[in-house]
């Protein structure tokens, strides 16, 4: 499935901690490429200066690879690559050395997930009154333009080669944002077909990470909330091609 790297920007009256935003991202669990996983360990060795010599071997990366997919599947991307900036710059009480492993993995998830629930919780109980703030006409407007520049736009370039949808919780945005906008209407009978469709590319996506060696339920099905973005991200991919917007770019 075709991969894509976009913003997720969102208009919130209220300002959440990277914390609770990065948690109310995709889940390790229900990503249906294996690679993204891959690209995740990359960007640690290089945040970590793991040295070439001293990066793992493919056995030690695959077992890594399965500790995250098993015991850190309800975690997010953005919320490891955060816990290890913050183990990086000192917030998490953490000593870390030019290496990564499941042991030093486990140690910064465990630091981190102490500290995300200090900081939601306060979040919620006492800062909730002094975290909100009224949103002017020009910071919308500038929110929506700078999510226009970079989610949108580029989104309707990559649509122009792209043979397979985009699934992920920033081109669901995008489509809400056609969709807020009346510019994408679906129909009673196109919500069933779209439906239908992203139950089967959910399966065909557990298969395919069942061929590379990933432990899967074949038999798993798609939560509610996630057949909504399956499904209005592959309308989105029908659709958007006779959107005006598609035709001049």
């Amino acid at each position: 499935m075709t991969n894509q790297k976009t913003t997720s920007l969102a208009i919130s009256t209220k300002k959440e901690p990277l914390e609770l935003a990065y948690s109310k991202e995709v889940k390790i669990k229900d990503l249906t490429d294996g690679s993204q996983i891959i690209a995740l360990l990359n960007y640690l060795y290089v945040l970590l200066c793991v040295k070439k010599d001293n990066q793992l071997n493919e056995i030690e990366e695959s077992v890594l690879n399965g500790v995250i997919v098993s015991s850190f599947k309800n975690w997010t991307i953005n919320e490891i690559k955060h816990a290890f900036r913050m183990a990086i710059d000192g917030t998490l009480d953490i000593d870390l050395y030019q290496k990564l492993d499941s042991i030093t993995f486990g140690k910064v998830m465990k630091k981190y997930n102490t500290f995300k629930r200090e900081k939601i919780k306060n979040f919620k109980t006492i800062g909730m009154k002094k975290a909100e703030e009224i949103v002017t006409d020009s910071e919308k407007t500038a929110i929506q333009e700078e999510f226009y520049s970079k989610c949108v736009l580029p989104y309707i370039k990559t649509r122009k080669t792209a043979k397979e949808p985009v699934i992920d919780w920033a081109t669901y945005s995008i489509f809400q944002y056609f969709w807020k906008k009346g510019e994408i209407d679906i129909s009673a009978k196109d919500k069933i077909k779209y439906s239908k469709e992203a139950d089967k590319l959910y399966t065909k996506a557990i298969k395919k990470r069942r061929f590379k060696g990933e432990r899967v339920d074949l038999n798993e099905m798609l939560s509610h909330r996630n057949k909504i973005m399956y499904a209005s991200c592959i309308a989105l991919h029908d659709l958007v091609i006779d959107l005006d917007i598609y035709k001049s770019e």
